[in-house]
């Protein structure tokens, strides 16, 4: 009964939350209209506040100040709120300068708003977290959580000693058959990374409704540092449920309409001329046209700018028993690929096609790597989940090395990229492509 109640309360924490900040930005907005002598109800000034908010709210989500999580308001979602703030004001100043640098006060107008703005929902925030440690210890949205494995003393000792997080210990075991038997009444699972083997991998994947904490060895730190949570001086890995992930999907689709949409317009030029170097260059269409794996498995036609000979399908036939492959096929030097195709690839411009799959909805602009329907004998147990969202045009996979990559780090990419989805990911990844793109990384 409790955890239905708190339930509706969790929905409208959130909704408090974006409430909150849209009333702390008019009303910051309204007090330096004030401070300044203009008239707040100036369409000019409307328009501009209007437009401010919606930077503000948007940077605010990229940087996962409306996200579910256990620790409440502090210094971590502090820094990240200045952070927003300030990546709003960078923005705001460059749309100031494109359409009316010569107007001070939309100057000043945006400094005053965008600093009482950032005191006002800091202020809510602070407030709004106090209101959910005091119903948490009252006993509402208690996580009921299991450590399995070696037990950690100190680990249990500091969720006992922070009661704002909710957590609440219910078993602690060794066995995998107490674990299956106990999964359906915990909500968190806590396990040391030792314990994960090929067997746990896919039972982790497979029950998507427990959220898994893995406590990383020491060297672990050492090698690949991990994020600091909820317990600050103790390291976890979070592996998140698609739940969370799920909320970002129809956010994410009007993220690739827009993206894909303007960069069909800007990129036309260039979309012109490799057009008609490939029909100056070498026989056959255009586009190359594939049917590849999308989300859920359902096939779609993918496009490509075409960089191989006409008859690239039968050869790779022959090349692939000549070379007995039996797994994912790629060479360097493939023969196939034309002089003009070796310069698409390598700039990545051949890939640019798949705009229009963004655009028409079985694409994304990040995702996994799409996939052909001979290559899904490899997708066994874990690694099907790969195929829940729809495939991108680049990826964990393309900013990590490509085809330098063996198959399961690929794959748990792609995996790991589903679970924490975000618009902050996407843009992260969109960046980080660009240099991976220049130095042509594991691209052949």
């Amino acid at each position: 009964m409790r955890r239905r109640i708190f339930s509706g309360l969790k929905q409208l924490y959130f909704v408090l939350l974006y409430l909150g900040d849209v009333f702390a930005f008019l009303a910051s907005a309204y007090l330096a209209c004030f401070l300044l002598k203009a008239d707040f109800f100036n369409s000019l000034y409307v328009r501009f506040i209007i437009f401010s908010l919606l930077i503000f709210i948007v940077n605010q989500s990229a940087f996962g100040l409306y996200r579910d999580k256990r620790n409440l308001f502090d210094d971590n979602d502090f820094m990240q709120l200045l952070y927003s703030v300030i990546l709003t004001v960078f923005i705001l100043i460059i749309f100031i300068f494109i359409f009316d640098p010569w107007d001070s006060t939309l100057f000043a107008l945006m400094f005053l708003s965008l600093l009482f703005a950032f005191i006002l929902s800091a202020l809510a925030r602070f407030v709004l977290g106090k209101i959910v440690f005091i119903s948490r210890k009252a006993g509402y949205d208690q996580k009921r959580v299991l450590f399995f494995g070696a037990h950690n003393d100190e680990l249990i000792q500091k969720i006992n000693e922070n009661p704002s997080l909710g957590y609440k210990v219910v078993k602690t075991t060794n066995d995998i058959a107490v674990l299956k038997k106990f999964l359906s009444t915990v909500d968190i699972v806590f396990l040391h990374m030792e314990h994960i083997d090929e067997k746990m991998l896919e039972f982790i994947i497979g029950n998507e409704k427990i959220q898994w904490k893995i406590i990383p060895p020491v060297l672990n730190l050492v090698i690949d540092p991990v994020r600091f949570d909820e317990f600050r001086d103790y390291p976890i890995i979070n592996v998140s449920n698609t739940k969370s992930a799920s909320n970002y999907v129809f956010v994410k689709r009007i993220f690739d309409i827009a993206a894909s949409g303007l960069s069909l317009i800007i990129l036309s030029p260039l979309f012109l001329f490799i057009a008609v170097m490939i029909k100056a260059t070498m026989p056959g269409p255009v586009f190359f046209k594939q049917e590849r794996l999308g989300k859920n498995l359902k096939p779609f036609l993918l496009y490509k700018f075409r960089t191989m000979v006409v008859d690239a399908d039968k050869l790779k036939s022959k090349m692939m028993k000549q070379n007995e492959v039996k797994g994912l096929f790629k060479m360097k030097d493939d023969p196939r690929i034309t002089k003009f195709g070796k310069f698409l690839r390598r700039t990545n411009f051949d890939e640019l096609a798949q705009l229009i799959n963004i655009f028409k909805g079985s694409m994304s602009i990040v995702g996994p790597r799409p996939h052909l329907q001979i290559e899904l004998k490899n997708f066994s147990g874990w690694r099907m989940a790969r195929f829940s969202v729809k495939p991108g045009l680049t990826g964990l996979w393309q900013v990590n090395g490509r085809h330098e990559l063996n198959f399961d780090k690929a794959v748990l990419y792609d995996i790991y990229y589903i679970k924490h989805m975000s618009l902050l990911a996407d843009i992260t990844i969109i960046l980080k492509t660009i240099p991976s793109i220049v130095m042509s990384r594991g691209k052949y």
